[in-house]
Protein backbone atom coordinates (compact mmCIF):
# COMPACT_ATOMS: atom_id res chain seq x y z
CA UNK A 1 0.00 0.00 0.00
CA UNK A 2 1.03 3.57 -0.65
CA UNK A 3 1.78 5.69 2.44
CA UNK A 4 0.41 9.01 1.21
CA UNK A 5 -0.12 10.27 4.78
CA UNK A 6 3.45 9.47 5.72
CA UNK A 7 4.82 11.26 2.66
CA UNK A 8 2.70 14.33 3.40
CA UNK A 9 3.99 14.36 6.98
CA UNK A 10 7.55 14.09 5.70
CA UNK A 11 6.95 17.05 3.38
CA UNK A 12 5.48 19.06 6.26
CA UNK A 13 8.50 18.22 8.41
CA UNK A 14 10.84 19.29 5.61
CA UNK A 15 8.95 22.58 5.21
CA UNK A 16 9.01 23.21 8.97
CA UNK A 17 12.75 22.52 9.01
CA UNK A 18 13.29 24.89 6.07
CA UNK A 19 11.32 27.65 7.78
CA UNK A 20 13.22 27.05 11.03
CA UNK A 21 16.45 27.76 9.16
CA UNK A 22 15.35 31.17 7.87
CA UNK A 23 15.78 34.65 9.30
CA UNK A 24 14.58 38.14 8.50
CA UNK A 25 17.05 40.88 9.42
CA UNK A 26 16.59 44.64 9.64
CA UNK A 27 20.20 45.81 9.40
CA UNK A 28 19.77 49.24 10.97
CA UNK A 29 22.02 52.17 11.76
CA UNK A 30 21.04 52.15 15.45
CA UNK A 31 19.70 48.63 16.04
CA UNK A 32 19.73 45.37 14.13
CA UNK A 33 16.50 43.40 14.56
CA UNK A 34 16.30 39.67 13.83
CA UNK A 35 13.02 37.80 13.32
CA UNK A 36 12.85 34.01 13.21
CA UNK A 37 9.56 32.36 12.17
CA UNK A 38 8.13 30.26 15.01
CA UNK A 39 4.78 28.83 13.94
CA UNK A 40 2.41 31.75 13.39
CA UNK A 41 4.61 34.04 15.51
CA UNK A 42 8.21 35.21 15.53
CA UNK A 43 11.15 35.03 17.89
CA UNK A 44 12.53 38.57 17.97
CA UNK A 45 16.07 39.65 18.87
CA UNK A 46 17.21 43.28 19.07
CA UNK A 47 20.90 44.07 18.90
CA UNK A 48 22.54 47.51 19.07
CA UNK A 49 24.40 48.00 15.77
CA UNK A 50 27.72 48.62 17.50
CA UNK A 51 31.05 46.81 17.20
CA UNK A 52 34.11 47.30 19.43
CA UNK A 53 37.47 46.83 17.70
CA UNK A 54 41.17 47.31 18.28
CA UNK A 55 42.25 50.84 17.36
CA UNK A 56 45.40 49.58 15.64
CA UNK A 57 43.48 46.88 13.73
CA UNK A 58 39.81 47.80 13.06
CA UNK A 59 39.18 44.33 11.58
CA UNK A 60 39.92 42.74 14.99
CA UNK A 61 36.51 42.55 16.68
CA UNK A 62 36.40 42.58 20.49
CA UNK A 63 32.67 42.88 21.20
CA UNK A 64 29.36 43.17 19.37
CA UNK A 65 25.90 44.43 20.29
CA UNK A 66 24.93 45.48 23.82
CA UNK A 67 28.41 44.90 25.21
CA UNK A 68 29.94 47.08 22.49
CA UNK A 69 27.25 49.78 22.90
CA UNK A 70 28.18 50.21 26.56
CA UNK A 71 31.68 51.12 25.38
CA UNK A 72 30.57 54.04 23.17
CA UNK A 73 32.40 57.14 24.40
CA UNK A 74 33.91 55.15 27.29
CA UNK A 75 36.72 53.11 25.73
CA UNK A 76 40.45 53.22 26.58
CA UNK A 77 42.84 54.55 23.96
CA UNK A 78 43.51 51.17 22.34
CA UNK A 79 39.82 50.27 21.80
CA UNK A 80 37.17 52.01 19.70
CA UNK A 81 33.44 51.32 19.60
CA UNK A 82 31.87 52.13 16.24
CA UNK A 83 28.67 51.73 14.26
CA UNK A 84 29.35 49.77 11.03
CA UNK A 85 26.46 51.57 9.31
CA UNK A 86 25.89 55.28 8.89
CA UNK A 87 22.73 56.68 7.32
CA UNK A 88 21.83 53.12 6.36
CA UNK A 89 25.10 52.69 4.41
CA UNK A 90 27.83 50.21 5.35
CA UNK A 91 31.00 52.07 6.31
CA UNK A 92 33.04 49.02 7.33
CA UNK A 93 32.52 45.65 5.65
CA UNK A 94 34.52 43.71 8.27
CA UNK A 95 32.59 45.22 11.17
CA UNK A 96 29.23 44.82 9.42
CA UNK A 97 30.07 41.17 8.80
CA UNK A 98 30.83 40.71 12.52
CA UNK A 99 27.49 42.29 13.38
CA UNK A 100 25.63 40.07 10.92
CA UNK A 101 27.39 36.90 12.11
CA UNK A 102 26.42 37.76 15.69
CA UNK A 103 22.82 38.44 14.62
CA UNK A 104 22.60 35.15 12.73
CA UNK A 105 24.08 33.16 15.61
CA UNK A 106 21.59 34.74 18.00
CA UNK A 107 18.69 34.09 15.65
CA UNK A 108 19.78 30.53 14.85
CA UNK A 109 19.53 29.43 18.47
CA UNK A 110 19.64 25.62 18.53
CA UNK A 111 19.61 25.32 14.74
CA UNK A 112 22.89 24.09 13.32
CA UNK A 113 22.88 26.63 10.50
CA UNK A 114 20.83 29.31 8.77
CA UNK A 115 19.96 28.45 5.19
CA UNK A 116 18.15 31.63 4.04
CA UNK A 117 18.21 35.23 5.19
CA UNK A 118 16.41 38.27 3.86
CA UNK A 119 17.83 41.67 4.79
CA UNK A 120 15.99 44.99 4.71
CA UNK A 121 17.98 48.06 3.58
CA UNK A 122 17.08 51.64 2.53
CA UNK A 123 15.07 51.83 -0.67
CA UNK A 124 17.56 54.04 -2.52
CA UNK A 125 20.54 51.77 -1.87
CA UNK A 126 22.76 51.51 -4.95
CA UNK A 127 23.53 48.25 -6.71
CA UNK A 128 27.00 48.35 -5.17
CA UNK A 129 25.52 48.71 -1.68
CA UNK A 130 23.02 45.90 -2.27
CA UNK A 131 25.76 43.60 -3.58
CA UNK A 132 27.92 44.44 -0.56
CA UNK A 133 25.13 43.44 1.83
CA UNK A 134 24.49 40.21 -0.09
CA UNK A 135 28.20 39.36 -0.03
CA UNK A 136 28.38 40.02 3.72
CA UNK A 137 25.39 37.72 4.24
CA UNK A 138 27.07 34.92 2.31
CA UNK A 139 30.35 35.41 4.18
CA UNK A 140 28.39 35.24 7.42
CA UNK A 141 27.28 31.72 6.46
CA UNK A 142 23.90 31.97 4.73
CA UNK A 143 23.38 29.91 1.56
CA UNK A 144 20.66 32.18 0.19
CA UNK A 145 20.66 35.94 0.70
CA UNK A 146 18.02 38.34 -0.59
CA UNK A 147 18.09 42.11 -0.07
CA UNK A 148 14.78 44.01 -0.18
CA UNK A 149 13.57 47.52 0.52
CA UNK A 150 12.83 48.22 4.18
CA UNK A 151 9.56 49.85 3.16
CA UNK A 152 8.33 46.76 1.33
CA UNK A 153 9.43 44.52 4.21
CA UNK A 154 7.63 46.80 6.67
CA UNK A 155 4.40 46.62 4.64
CA UNK A 156 4.55 42.82 4.63
CA UNK A 157 5.39 42.70 8.35
CA UNK A 158 2.57 45.10 9.19
CA UNK A 159 0.07 42.89 7.37
CA UNK A 160 -0.91 45.52 4.79
CA UNK A 161 -2.81 44.19 1.74
CA UNK A 162 0.14 44.68 -0.62
CA UNK A 163 -1.22 42.30 -3.28
CA UNK A 164 -4.23 44.56 -3.91
CA UNK A 165 -4.23 46.96 -6.86
CA UNK A 166 -5.64 49.87 -4.84
CA UNK A 167 -2.30 50.79 -3.28
CA UNK A 168 -0.86 51.17 0.22
CA UNK A 169 1.83 53.44 1.64
CA UNK A 170 4.48 52.93 4.33
CA UNK A 171 6.39 55.74 6.02
CA UNK A 172 9.43 54.10 7.60
CA UNK A 173 11.35 56.51 9.85
CA UNK A 174 14.55 54.76 10.85
CA UNK A 175 17.55 55.93 12.82
CA UNK A 176 19.76 56.78 9.86
CA UNK A 177 17.38 56.96 6.91
CA UNK A 178 13.67 57.14 6.13
CA UNK A 179 11.62 55.61 3.30
CA UNK A 180 8.23 56.61 1.92
CA UNK A 181 7.05 53.68 -0.18
CA UNK A 182 3.89 53.12 -2.23
CA UNK A 183 3.05 49.49 -2.98
CA UNK A 184 0.55 48.01 -5.43
CA UNK A 185 0.16 44.47 -6.80
CA UNK A 186 2.90 43.32 -4.43
CA UNK A 187 5.56 45.63 -5.87
CA UNK A 188 6.92 49.11 -5.26
CA UNK A 189 5.34 51.71 -7.55
CA UNK A 190 7.04 54.76 -6.01
CA UNK A 191 9.64 55.45 -3.36
CA UNK A 192 11.29 58.46 -1.78
CA UNK A 193 14.28 57.94 0.51
CA UNK A 194 15.95 60.58 2.68
CA UNK A 195 19.15 59.92 4.57
CA UNK A 196 17.92 61.39 7.85
CA UNK A 197 16.25 59.78 10.85
CA UNK A 198 16.08 59.50 14.61
CA UNK A 199 19.86 59.84 15.01
CA UNK A 200 19.60 63.38 13.67
CA UNK A 201 17.12 64.26 16.43
CA UNK A 202 19.57 62.95 19.05
CA UNK A 203 22.39 65.04 17.58
CA UNK A 204 20.14 68.12 17.49
CA UNK A 205 19.22 67.62 21.16
CA UNK A 206 22.93 67.51 22.06
CA UNK A 207 23.50 70.79 20.19
CA UNK A 208 20.44 72.51 21.72
CA UNK A 209 21.49 71.57 25.27
CA UNK A 210 24.98 72.90 24.55
CA UNK A 211 23.54 76.12 23.12
CA UNK A 212 20.91 76.77 25.83
CA UNK A 213 22.64 75.46 28.96
CA UNK A 214 26.33 75.45 28.04
CA UNK A 215 26.35 71.77 28.98
CA UNK A 216 27.56 68.89 26.85
CA UNK A 217 25.56 65.66 27.11
CA UNK A 218 26.21 62.24 25.62
CA UNK A 219 24.24 60.85 22.71
CA UNK A 220 22.78 58.16 25.00
CA UNK A 221 21.32 60.83 27.28
CA UNK A 222 19.85 62.64 24.29
CA UNK A 223 18.25 59.44 22.98
CA UNK A 224 16.86 58.64 26.44
CA UNK A 225 15.28 62.11 26.70
CA UNK A 226 13.77 61.75 23.20
CA UNK A 227 12.16 58.45 24.15
CA UNK A 228 10.86 59.67 27.52
CA UNK A 229 9.38 63.07 26.60
CA UNK A 230 9.54 63.24 22.80
CA UNK A 231 6.92 64.91 20.65
CA UNK A 232 6.68 66.88 17.40
CA UNK A 233 5.04 70.21 16.71
CA UNK A 234 1.37 69.96 15.74
CA UNK A 235 -1.92 71.77 16.35
CA UNK A 236 -2.88 69.35 19.14
CA UNK A 237 -2.39 70.54 22.73
CA UNK A 238 0.12 67.93 23.87
CA UNK A 239 1.44 67.74 27.42
CA UNK A 240 4.91 69.25 27.86
CA UNK A 241 6.73 66.47 29.73
CA UNK A 242 10.12 66.93 31.39
CA UNK A 243 13.11 64.77 32.20
CA UNK A 244 16.53 65.37 33.76
CA UNK A 245 19.84 64.38 32.17
CA UNK A 246 23.41 64.74 33.38
CA UNK A 247 26.13 66.29 31.30
CA UNK A 248 29.42 68.15 31.61
CA UNK A 249 29.39 71.90 32.26
CA UNK A 250 31.57 73.47 29.59
CA UNK A 251 32.70 76.25 31.94
CA UNK A 252 33.66 74.22 35.00
CA UNK A 253 34.02 70.71 33.50
CA UNK A 254 31.92 69.47 36.43
CA UNK A 255 28.84 67.24 36.15
CA UNK A 256 25.64 69.25 35.82
CA UNK A 257 21.96 68.31 35.68
CA UNK A 258 19.79 69.91 33.02
CA UNK A 259 16.08 69.62 32.32
CA UNK A 260 14.93 68.65 28.85
CA UNK A 261 11.26 69.07 28.00
CA UNK A 262 9.04 67.94 25.15
CA UNK A 263 9.21 71.32 23.44
CA UNK A 264 12.99 71.08 23.15
CA UNK A 265 12.70 67.62 21.60
CA UNK A 266 10.05 68.97 19.20
CA UNK A 267 12.46 71.75 18.20
CA UNK A 268 15.21 69.17 17.64
CA UNK A 269 12.85 66.97 15.60
CA UNK A 270 11.47 69.76 13.40
CA UNK A 271 14.07 69.54 10.58
CA UNK A 272 13.43 65.80 10.24
CA UNK A 273 9.65 66.21 10.40
CA UNK A 274 9.79 68.83 7.63
CA UNK A 275 11.87 66.48 5.47
CA UNK A 276 9.41 63.63 6.06
CA UNK A 277 6.40 65.81 5.24
CA UNK A 278 8.06 67.20 2.10
CA UNK A 279 8.96 63.67 0.95
CA UNK A 280 5.39 62.44 1.43
CA UNK A 281 4.14 65.48 -0.51
CA UNK A 282 6.58 64.69 -3.33
CA UNK A 283 5.29 61.11 -3.55
CA UNK A 284 1.66 62.28 -3.52
CA UNK A 285 2.42 64.73 -6.32
CA UNK A 286 3.60 61.84 -8.50
CA UNK A 287 0.82 59.46 -7.41
CA UNK A 288 -1.83 58.45 -9.96
CA UNK A 289 -5.53 59.10 -9.19
CA UNK A 290 -6.04 55.32 -9.24
CA UNK A 291 -3.77 54.88 -6.21
CA UNK A 292 -4.66 57.95 -4.14
CA UNK A 293 -7.77 56.44 -2.49
CA UNK A 294 -5.86 53.31 -1.45
CA UNK A 295 -3.07 55.37 0.06
CA UNK A 296 -5.65 57.58 1.83
CA UNK A 297 -7.22 54.51 3.44
CA UNK A 298 -4.09 52.43 4.08
CA UNK A 299 -0.98 54.29 5.21
CA UNK A 300 1.08 53.15 8.17
CA UNK A 301 4.07 54.76 9.91
CA UNK A 302 6.80 52.49 11.29
CA UNK A 303 10.26 52.90 12.82
CA UNK A 304 11.30 54.11 16.27
CA UNK A 305 10.64 57.79 15.52
CA UNK A 306 7.01 57.00 14.70
CA UNK A 307 6.46 56.80 18.46
CA UNK A 308 6.98 60.53 18.95
CA UNK A 309 3.72 62.08 20.11
CA UNK A 310 2.03 64.21 17.48
CA UNK A 311 3.62 62.66 14.39
CA UNK A 312 0.31 61.20 13.24
CA UNK A 313 -1.51 64.53 13.64
CA UNK A 314 1.29 66.52 11.98
CA UNK A 315 1.31 64.36 8.85
CA UNK A 316 -2.46 64.69 8.47
CA UNK A 317 -2.29 68.48 8.96
CA UNK A 318 0.43 68.89 6.34
CA UNK A 319 -0.54 66.43 3.57
CA UNK A 320 -4.13 65.39 4.35
CA UNK A 321 -3.37 61.68 4.67
CA UNK A 322 -4.69 59.94 7.81
CA UNK A 323 -2.02 57.52 9.03
CA UNK A 324 -1.87 54.71 11.54
CA UNK A 325 1.12 54.09 13.79
CA UNK A 326 2.25 50.46 13.72
CA UNK A 327 1.69 48.45 16.90
CA UNK A 328 5.26 47.13 16.67
CA UNK A 329 7.13 49.84 14.74
CA UNK A 330 10.59 48.57 15.65
CA UNK A 331 10.13 44.99 14.42
CA UNK A 332 7.86 45.06 11.33
CA UNK A 333 10.78 45.28 8.86
CA UNK A 334 12.46 42.19 10.32
CA UNK A 335 9.13 40.34 10.47
CA UNK A 336 8.36 41.15 6.84
CA UNK A 337 11.84 40.04 5.81
CA UNK A 338 11.33 36.78 7.74
CA UNK A 339 8.04 36.13 5.92
CA UNK A 340 9.82 36.55 2.57
CA UNK A 341 12.69 34.33 3.77
CA UNK A 342 10.22 31.57 4.61
CA UNK A 343 8.56 31.94 1.17
CA UNK A 344 11.41 33.11 -1.10
CA UNK A 345 9.26 33.17 -4.26
CA UNK A 346 6.62 35.40 -2.66
CA UNK A 347 7.93 38.52 -4.41
CA UNK A 348 8.14 37.05 -7.91
CA UNK A 349 5.62 38.69 -10.31
CA UNK A 350 3.70 35.55 -11.26
CA UNK A 351 3.31 34.53 -7.60
CA UNK A 352 2.14 38.04 -6.61
CA UNK A 353 -0.50 38.09 -9.36
CA UNK A 354 -1.67 34.58 -8.46
CA UNK A 355 -2.05 35.64 -4.81
CA UNK A 356 -4.12 38.62 -5.93
CA UNK A 357 -6.54 36.32 -7.78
Amino acid sequence: MFSFGKKNEEKKDEKRAAIANTLGIDLGTLNTVVAKPAGDKFDIYKIPSVVAVKKEDPSYVLAVGEEAKMMLGRTPEDIIAVRPLRKGVIESVAQAEALLVYAMELGAGDSESIDRIVIGIPGDASEVERNAVEEIGRKAGANYVLVISEGLAAAIGAGLPIAEASGTMVVDIGAGSSDIVVISLGGITDIETIRVGGDDIDSNIVELVKEKFNVEIGIHEAEKAKIEVGMVKCSEDLENLKTVVIGKCMETNKPKKVEIDSEMVAEAAEPLVKDIVNSIAAVLERLSPELISGVYNKTVVVGGTSQLRGIKERIFEEVGIPVEISDDPMTVVAKGAAIVAAEPRALEPEVRLKAMK
